[in-house]
C-alpha cells in the first residue's frame, strides 16, 4: 500500500522528519565502540546534559535527524521522539533543550523539555510531550537549543528539527461491517457499526445513518442516495471514553441493476438536529448482481478499465489526423498558442523519407484562418534536391497574426516538385486568442484545474505570469480507496499530501513551476461550514476527517491557517495583492453542487470587493468563472455574465490530456487507458466573464 508523508517526497507513514545541525569529532576516542558512543550521544542530545561528562573539542558540523513516532496525535496523546545521528560520535561540552511551538508562532507552548526513556528502550523512542486536552489542533514544530552547561548561554538554535500534527477527534467509527461481499438485487444488506466517544464530554441524541456511499457536502450525491438513507440508531447518548454499537439485519437493500455492479456504503454519525457530521466510515466494496447474472464482472476504480468491454485497442492506432506527414515535415510543437495580433514563429524540419530522390523541389508555408482562407504565403526554399533518407533541412517561418477573430489558425507547409506537384504537406494548428498580462487561478480541489489547462499552457508558452491557488487539499475524495479502508486523521493528512503532489506534477507537465503553486490546506468538503458558520478565527471549524481546525500541512501558503471565513478571505487578499493579476479565474457561483466549488467563488469575490474598497486593486480587474453545463443545477445568482470561447491547439489539448493522468487518485489511470485521439479532443475551453462582481455584496453570506 502506498505510504506518503511529505508533500514533496515519499517516506514512511508514521514518521515526520527534520534535521538538527550537530558538531561531531573527526574520530571517536579510543576504546569506545560506536554503539557506546551513540548511547552517549543520545544521552546528551535527548535526556539533557549529564553533570561531569566531558566531551572533546568541536569538529566540523554534521546533521542529526529528529523523528516522531506518528505524524498526527489526538489531544491527550503523548509525542515520542528519536534523535538519529549519521555517525556514532559525540558532541563537545553542550546541553540540549527542546521546545514545542505552534507552527507560525514564535512563543513555545512547551519549553525546557527533555527526552524520557519509554518502556526501557532508550535506543527507540523517548517521551517528549504529553499533549494537553485543550491543545489547539494544527501543526507543531520542535525546536532545539544548544546551551553552554556552565553559563547557560544559548550557543545556537535550530528551529523546526521535526514537526507533527495535533488533531481533536471527538467521535470515531471503530468498525463498519457488512456480513457479505456479494448480493443479488433486492437482498437486504445487514450491518454492524461500532463507535467511540474519544473526548471528555458526553454526546446526546446522536443519529447513525447507513446508505450508499456519499459525501454529505456534495449535493448531487446526497440527492442521489436520497430515500436510500436509513437511520439505524437515533437518540444515542454516548458518555466520555465509552464505546457503543448498533446491529441491523436490514441497513439497506441491494439496488436493482442491469449488470453486475460494484457498490460501497457509508455510515454517518450526525448530531440530533442532523446539522453536523461527527464521523464517516465507508464499507469495503460489495458486488451486486442481477438475479442469475454474474457477467460481465466489473473492476474497481484502481484498475485502468472498469470492465473488459472497455479495453481500448483503437485509439492508439493514430493520434494525429489523416494527412499528417510527420516523416517528411516535422514541426516543433513547444509553442502553438499565441496572442491575437502577435507574431507566430514556427520552426520545422524537412527530409526525404522515400527511396527516390526529390529534385528541384520548393518549400512554401501558408497561414490559414479558422475557415481555411489563406492569409499569407511565403516561399522558403526553391529548387533544392533532397536525397533519400538524407539529412534534415531546418526551417523557420514567421507570420503576423490578425487581432481578430480568435480561433484555430493553421500553418500549412508544402513541398512541391518542379512541375508543381505536391510531394508532401503538413499542418500545424495555432490557438490564437487575446491573452492577459498576468493571471491568478483559484481552484477548490487539486483536480479542478482541468477546465483551464489549455489556457494555462497558453500563458506558459507566452511567458505570462500564472499562479495556481488550491483552497482545499482534497483529503476526502477517494481517500478510502487509496488506502483501501476508511480514513482517519493521519490517512486524510497523508492523502491531502498525495493530492498536492499530483497537482504539482500535473501543472509541471504544463510548464508551471512549483513555486507558482500555492495551497491553503482547507478541509475537503468543509468550506461551506467555514463560510456560513465560522466567520471568526476565534471559532474555527473542526474538520470531520482531518479532525483539526487549523491547516495542518507542511509547505502551504500559511502555516496553521484557521478554518474560519475571515482568515481565508484575508489569505486570499494577501495572495491577490502579492501577484496583482490582470485576470482572476475562479469557479462559477454556485457551481456544480459541491459546496467547496460554490464557496471557492465566494472567498475570491469577497476578497476582491474588500481590496477594491481599499484601492488595492484596479476596478477593471477581470473575473472569469467556469461555464455552466446544466443550468438547471445552478440556482440563480444576482450577477450578469458574458460567455466566451478560448481556442486551444490540438497539440496543447493533447498535453492537457496527459496532465490529467497525473491525478491518479482521481481516476487519472483510467483516463490514461482511454486516450482520446486527435479527432476526439476538444479544441475550446469555455468561460464566463462576471460583469458585475463589484456589486451585490453579502447576498451569499446566509445559507
Amino acid at each position: 500500500m502506498p505510504r506518503f508523508y511529505n508533500p514533496n517526497t515519499f517516506g514512511g507513514d508514521r514518521m515526520a522528519r527534520g534535521k538538527i545541525t550537530h558538531n561531531l569529532p573527526k574520530s571517536a576516542a579510543p576504546g569506545k565502540s560506536p554503539v557506546i558512543w551513540l548511547a552517549i550521544l543520545l544521552t546528551a542530545a535527548g535526556m539533557g546534559w549529564t553533570p561531569g561528562l566531558k566531551m572533546s573539542a568541536r569538529p566540523p558540523q554534521a546533521a542529526l535527524q529528529g523523528v516522531t513516532d506518528r505524524i498526527t496525535y489526538n489531544v491527550g496523546d503523548s509525542v515520542q521522539l528519536r534523535i538519529i545521528s549519521p555517525t556514532p560520535q559525540v558532541e563537545p561540552e553542550v546541553h540540549y533543550g527542546l521546545a514545542v511551538r505552534f507552527a507560525g508562532e514564535t512563543k513555545p507552548v512547551a519549553d525546557n523539555l527533555t527526552l524520557e526513556t519509554v518502556n526501557g528502550h532508550p535506543e527507540i523512542y523517548h517521551l517528549l510531550w504529553k499533549i494537553p486536552a485543550n491543545a489547539r489542533p494544527g501543526r507543531y514544530e520542535i525546536d532545539l537549543r544548544d546551551e553552554d552547561p556552565k553559563s547557560h548561554q544559548i550557543a545556537s538554535e535550530t528551529p523546526n528539527v521535526c514537526s507533527f500534527v495535533v488533531h481533536r477527534q471527538l467521535i470515531r467509527i471503530d468498525s463498519f461491517i457488512l456480513p457479505h461481499e456479494n448480493y443479488s438485487s433486492g437482498d437486504s444488506i445487514g450491518c454492524s457499526v461500532s463507535f467511540s466517544n474519544l473526548g471528555d464530554s458526553e454526546f446526546t441524541g446522536l443519529r447513525v445513518e447507513v446508505s450508499e456511499r456519499y459525501w454529505p457536502w456534495i449535493v448531487q450525491q446526497t440527492e442521489k442516495v436520497g430515500a436510500g438513507i436509513k437511520t439505524v440508531a437515533e437518540n444515542v447518548d454516548l458518555k466520555p471514553h465509552r464505546v457503543d454499537y448498533t446491529n441491523s439485519g436490514s441497513c439497506t437493500e441491494a439496488p436493482k441493476v442491469d449488470q453486475p455492479t460494484i457498490k460501497q456504503y457509508s455510515a454517518v454519525i450526525w448530531d440530533h438536529a442532523r446539522k453536523n457530521v461527527y464521523a464517516i466510515a465507508l464499507s469495503p466494496l460489495v458486488f451486486i448482481n442481477p438475479p442469475g447474472i454474474t457477467t460481465p464482472r466489473p473492476y474497481p476504480m484502481q484498475y485502468t478499465y472498469p470492465d473488459l468491454k472497455s479495453v481500448n485497442t483503437t485509439s492508439y492506432r493514430r493520434f494525429h489526423p489523416e494527412g499528417f506527414s510527420a516523416d517528411a515535415i516535422q514541426f516543433e510543437t513547444q509553442h502553438t498558442m499565441f496572442a491575437s495580433g502577435s507574431e507566430a514563429k514556427v520552426k520545422f524540419s524537412i527530409s526525404n523519407p522515400t527511396e527516390a530522390a526529390w529534385q528541384q523541389v520548393s518549400v512554401a508555408a501558408r497561414l490559414l484562418d479558422p475557415q481555411g482562407k489563406e492569409l499569407a504565403h511565403q516561399t522558403l526554399v526553391e529548387h533544392t534536391d533532397l536525397i533519400p533518407h538524407g539529412p534534415t533541412l531546418k526551417q523557420e517561418v514567421s507570420f503576423a497574426l490578425p487581432t481578430e477573430p480568435s480561433g484555430i489558425y493553421r500553418v500549412a507547409v508544402q513541398i512541391v516538385d518542379s512541375a508543381g506537384h505536391e510531394v508532401a504537406v503538413n499542418h500545424l494548428e495555432l490557438g490564437v486568442n487575446p491573452l492577459p498580462q498576468s493571471v491568478l487561478i483559484f481552484c477548490a480541489h487539486e483536480d479542478d484545474d482541468g477546465t483551464q489547462m489549455g489556457f494555462i499552457r497558453a500563458l506558459v508558452e507566452n511567458q505570462i505570469p500564472v499562479h495556481m491557488v488550491y483552497y482545499t487539499s482534497g483529503d476526502a475524495g477517494s481517500c478510502d480507496r487509496y488506502f483501501q479502508h476508511s480514513c482517519g486523521p493521519a490517512d486524510a493528512l497523508n492523502f491531502g499530501a498525495v493530492r498536492m503532489q499530483e497537482s504539482r506534477a500535473a501543472m509541471g507537465h504544463l510548464g508551471v513551476p512549483p513555486e507558482n503553486i500555492l495551497f491553503l490546506g482547507l478541509p475537503d468538503g468543509g468550506t461551506g461550514k467555514i463560510w456560513y458558520e465560522h466567520p471568526s478565527a476565534n471559532d474555527p471549524y473542526l474538520a470531520v476527517l482531518l479532525a483539526t481546525d487549523h491547516a495542518p500541512y507542511e509547505g502551504i501558503f500559511r502555516s496553521n491557517l484557521p478554518y474560519a471565513r475571515d482568515s481565508v478571505v484575508e489569505a486570499t487578499e494577501e495572495i491577490i495583492k502579492r501577484f496583482q493579476p490582470q485576470v482572476i479565474f475562479t469557479v462559477h457561483p454556485p457551481a456544480e453542487g459541491h459546496i467547496d466549488h460554490i464557496v471557492n467563488n465566494y472567498f475570491v469575490v469577497k476578497a476582491l470587493q474588500e481590496l477594491l474598497r481599499e484601492g488595492a486593486i484596479p476596478p477593471e480587474l477581470e473575473v472569469r468563472v467556469d461555464r455552466i453545463f446544466n443550468p438547471r443545477e445552478h440556482p440563480a445568482t444576482p450577477y450578469h455574465y458574458e460567455d466566451h470561447e478560448f481556442y486551444v491547439s490540438g497539440e496543447v489539448m493533447a498535453l492537457a490530456q496527459e496532465a490529467g493522468w497525473y491525478y491518479q487518485s482521481q481516476g487519472g489511470n483510467k483516463s490514461e487507458g482511454n486516450i482520446r485521439d486527435w479527432n476526439q479532443l476538444r479544441h475550446t475551453e469555455g468561460y464566463r466573464k462576471v460583469l458585475d462582481w463589484k456589486e451585490h455584496e453579502g447576498w451569499n453570506e446566509k445559507e
